[in-house]
């Protein structure tokens, strides 16, 4: 097998030059080559069917991104660009727990039961249906409950960085 690839070495690469671009034929020679010679089905071919089998491997390994070839090289693909232009933004302070703990005071003094729910839920750590088991509340109700307050977090947290 190594002669019949030393032999027929310039049109393998032909052949991947062909399906790829110039830069990618190198590498995408190598990988076919690879699995070239751990098929265990080449031994069985014809020798003139050869460069079709591997024409067939070159062609399924540039086309499809889970070959081979596509996992190593083309999942991960870089493009640099020349032109870049970053603008100055000034700094944004994230949300921190602060804010959140004042939101929560904010809930617990309009709608105690969503404000205490949700409080416990964070102190806790525990999941809904623990929370539930503890508060003899059905977990379909603390579940909705708690999502409700989720929604009205981040609908606050989104007012809170369009305003700044």
């Amino acid at each position: 097998m190594k002669d019949w690839i030393i032999k027929n070495y310039n049109e393998l690469l032909t052949i991947c030059k062909k399906v790829s671009r110039e830069v990618d034929c190198y590498d995408l020679l190598q990988v076919c080559v690879e699995q070239f010679i751990k098929n265990k089905k080449i031994n069985e071919l014809p020798e003139n069917e050869r460069l079709f089998f591997f024409a067939r491997i070159v062609r399924n390994n540039w086309y499809n991104v889970s070959a081979p070839y596509g996992q190593i090289y083309k999942k991960f693909k870089f493009v640099e660009s020349t032109n870049l232009e970053i603008k100055d933004e000034p700094y944004q302070e994230k949300i921190g727990i602060e804010w959140v703990n004042k939101e929560i005071e904010k809930l617990k003094d309009e709608e105690w039961y969503y404000g205490r729910l949700f409080e416990l839920y964070i102190e806790e750590g525990c999941s809904i249906k623990n929370l539930s088991i503890r508060t003899t509340i059905p977990m379909a109700n603390v579940s909705r409950d708690i999502n409700r307050v989720r929604k009205k977090l981040n609908q606050k947290r989104k007012k809170y960085y369009d305003g700044l």
